[in-house]
């Protein structure tokens, strides 16, 4: 199935706001730091702007004005000549460009977070949303301060994305959702990795931590009459295969008894008991026969495997994979790409552009000067990555 095709493409720039948004994180306590960016170039943002059936005599005020300072007082109210309070104006709405009104947030999360599927073509399958006020208010910009809303809030994006806060969300949720930890450990090499080099001591050092996080894990997780009943039952074949000295595991199944049979007296929420029947388990598997190593192999197979997960999943991993993402993709945008109307819709000419992901149509809708300068951010944030 093709990508949803252009809608509405006389209204070029309504997705602008989308280049300035892929990458966007903030929240309500962090709106004030955008503020002091956005006051810098509100003038290019209102000069840009197309007033909305402003009177002849007294323009009414633009809604950027208000997004350029939110927190600015309100008047005094003025007094009558009786000396009472008059009304004050009615509080202006904010606009829809504000910082507070875009979904910043939650486009972060998309974006950052693994919620932005992927065309097998390594365009995105579809773009965070945005409010109908913000796409019609980016509508309503010129050029110019389309340009200046992506350079601004682009600015504003980095800072925050790059914020100790978002980063220690960020490390939250990614150990919560994928048991990503950052452990410190340095080339990590999985299974995978390690039989596609045909490093065969790597795949043997690595099942073998395998094996020992299985058993303490198994055993660690067991209730206390799971695990009185399983070791009674193991003992008891132990007993009687063990007699037998002309069976080939003779000398494995007497490690094994010499192991366990001093901890049948111990309760089994006993820590001596666990770990005894943990190295019982592992000599049975053939492994080591020491508590400690045991316990020490499994400890470093949790943290390989959070590890790995870490590298995959954080942020700064993200944010490279993303911003590459954009890069590729938006540098191949073909601006020239003719269109045609059909069935009240906006296709294009050409099936291969038609079959172009939401980004790349994004991009297209929203002209080369944007494009260009959501591109230089981006090279530039990845250069410093």
């Amino acid at each position: 199935m093709s990508a949803a095709p252009l809608e509405g493409i006389s209204m070029k720039r309504q997705i602008a706001l989308y280049l300035a948004l892929a990458m966007v994180a903030a929240s309500t306590p962090v709106d004030a730091q955008l503020r002091g960016i956005l006051k810098k170039k509100a003038g290019e943002v209102i000069g840009g702007k197309k007033p909305e059936a402003p009177p002849p005599a007294a323009p009414a005020p633009t809604p950027t004005a208000v997004a350029a300072a939110p927190d600015a007082p309100a008047p005094a109210p003025t007094r009558s000549a009786e000396g009472a309070a008059a009304p004050s104006a009615a509080k202006t709405a904010v606009s829809p460009l504000a910082v507070s009104e875009l979904p910043v947030r939650s486009s972060a999360v998309a974006v950052l977070r693994g919620r932005i599927d992927l065309r097998p073509n390594g365009d995105w399958a579809q773009l965070p949303a945005i409010h109908p006020a913000a796409v019609a208010a980016a509508y309503a910009l010129g050029n110019a301060a389309q340009v200046a809303l992506v350079e601004t809030v682009g600015a504003a994006v980095k800072t925050l994305v790059m914020s100790p806060a978002f980063l220690a969300e960020h490390d939250a949720q990614i150990k919560s959702e994928y048991k990503a930890v950052d452990h410190g450990l340095k080339g990590v090499v999985g299974m995978e990795a390690a039989m596609k080099k045909n490093d065969f001591k790597a795949v043997e050092a690595i099942q073998a931590r395998m094996v020992a996080a299985m058993l303490v894990d198994r055993v660690q997780s067991m209730s206390a009459e799971q695990l009185k009943m399983e070791s009674a039952m193991q003992l008891a074949e132990w007993k009687k295969n063990g007699v037998d000295p002309k069976r080939s595991d003779h000398a494995r199944l007497q490690k094994m008894l010499a192991t366990m049979q001093p901890l049948e007296a111990l309760s089994p929420t006993d820590e001596k008991f666990k770990r005894g029947y943990v190295v019982a388990l592992s000599i049975d598997q053939d492994g080591s026969a020491n508590a400690d190593t045991i316990y020490a192999m499994a400890q470093r197979a949790t943290q390989e495997n959070e590890q790995a997960a870490y590298d995959e999943h954080n942020l700064k991993g993200q944010l490279k994979q993303q911003l590459t993402t954009f890069v590729t993709v938006a540098s191949k945008v073909n601006f020239k790409a003719s269109t045609v109307e059909k069935n009240k819709r906006t296709l294009f000419v050409n099936p291969a552009d038609e079959q172009q992901g939401a980004l790349w149509k994004a991009c297209f809708r929203a002209g080369e000067g944007p494009t260009a300068a959501a591109l230089k951010l981006a090279r530039a944030w990845l250069a410093e990555l």
